[in-house]
C-alpha cells in the first residue's frame, strides 16, 4: 500500500536521509522515498501508515508533517 505524506523542514540530502531512515523503521514499511523538491514522503508498506506514526518517528527532529 502506498501512502504519501507532505513534510516541511527538509533542506538538504542529510535531512532526506534521516527522514527516510526513521520512517523505514515503522512496522510494515518496505520502502521510503523522500523528495526534497516536493517535500513529500512516499511510503510503501503492507498496511496503511498513519500520519501519527510518521509524526512519532520524527519527534525530536526539525521535520514536520503538513
Amino acid at each position: 500500500m502506498l501512502t504519501s505524506i507532505k513534510l516541511s523542514g527538509l533542506t538538504c540530502p542529510a535531512c532526506q536521509k534521516v527522514t527516510q531512515n526513521r520512517i523505514s523503521k515503522i512496522s510494515g514499511v518496505s520502502g521510503v522515498k523522500v523528495d526534497l523538491g516536493s517535500q513529500e514522503a512516499e511510503i510503501n508498506a503492507d498496511r496503511k501508515i498513519t500520519k501519527e506514526e510518521v509524526k512519532a518517528v520524527l519527534l525530536g527532529t526539525p521535520y514536520e508533517i503538513l
